[in-house]
């Protein structure tokens, strides 16, 4: 019986955590494999990035081993437009990454296997990343033409006028 729960025990799966560095870089955490790393942008004329949204992907990298055979989370630290070992990058498909803008939010979706994901949206000011929470946007889709909404109406999300006020008033606090 000891064993049985011994093996429960270190079987426990830890979610995917990331903390955000300057470049923006992002250092993982957890007990998972990492199968993808996204980050979008906001559409032109948005300031705030749609998640799923596949014409706002900036950025995408991949095992090249397979989905299912993803580096260890814990410590993998990403440098945004550089793939790190035994992945490719297969957005953009050239191999120079467009740096981010300033002054705009982004998303980030680090998928795993074994664990569950993480994701997330920042504010980057120069190369300085500051995590923040979206309260209330929702996607109305997940393929095809994927626009922001409110997520307890379904009203189309209208965007903060004042947009470094609402990154200080949301500003994840760790």
């Amino acid at each position: 019986m000891m064993l049985i729960v011994a093996l429960l025990v270190g079987c426990r799966e830890v979610k995917t955590s990331v903390h955000l560095q300057s470049g923006p870089s992002f250092v993982l955490s957890g007990s998972g494999r990492l199968a993808s790393f996204r980050v979008y942008a906001p559409e032109p004329g948005r300031k705030i990035a749609t998640p799923g949204d596949t014409k706002s992907l900036t950025w995408y990298v991949q095992p090249s081993d397979g989905y299912l055979r993803g580096a260890s989370v814990q410590g993998l630290s990403l440098e945004y437009g550089n793939a790190p070992p035994r992945y490719v990058q297969t957005v953009p498909t050239t191999t120079t990454v467009p740096k981010l803008p300033s002054h705009v939010v982004y998303y980030f979706y680090a998928e795993t296997t074994n664990a569950p994901p993480a994701e997330g949206f920042f504010y980057l000011d120069g190369n300085e990343p500051t995590e923040i929470v979206v309260p209330g946007l929702c996607q109305n889709a997940f393929v095809g033409d994927v626009r922001p909404i409110k997520c307890a109406t379904g009203d189309p999300f209208v965007e903060p006028a004042d947009l470094e006020a609402f990154v200080r008033e949301n500003r994840v606090q760790k």
